[in-house]
């Protein structure tokens, strides 16, 4: 009985402490952000607002981009930034192929993210 009231109160010292630690993180983060807002916040008045020029995307103008014109123009970038440097450096492109390393869901996530935003 002794040694199960010693491990509760040493449980409840230990949930106190974390609880604690976890407030004063909270307090000093919040004041961190005050400050660094509040120096953010004097050059902002002083500039004058932009101005903001809205430019119409007609959505009939995005098509499906074939895979194989995505590859020829990723190869094309490489072989014109390294065509200099290619007796030096002896980079080339031998095949270029797509890793599929997420998860269809993970991939219609992405595609939804990007497509959103055209």
């Amino acid at each position: 009985m002794e040694n199960m009231i010693f491990s509760l109160s040493t449980t409840l010292v230990g949930i106190l402490v974390v609880f604690a630690g976890l407030i004063i993180l909270i307090v000093c983060l919040s004041c961190m952000n005050k400050l660094m807002n509040a120096k953010k916040e004097k050059p902002a008045e002083a500039a004058a607002p932009a101005a903001v020029v809205e430019i119409p995307v007609q959505e009939e103008e995005i098509a499906e981009v074939d895979d194989g014109a995505i590859i020829a123009a990723i190869t094309a970038a490489l072989a014109c930034i390294w065509q200099e440097n290619q007796e030096q450096s002896g980079f080339v492109v031998r095949r270029v192929r797509r890793v599929q390393t997420s998860t269809a869901r993970a991939r219609a996530a992405r595609d939804e993210q990007i497509f959103s935003r055209l």
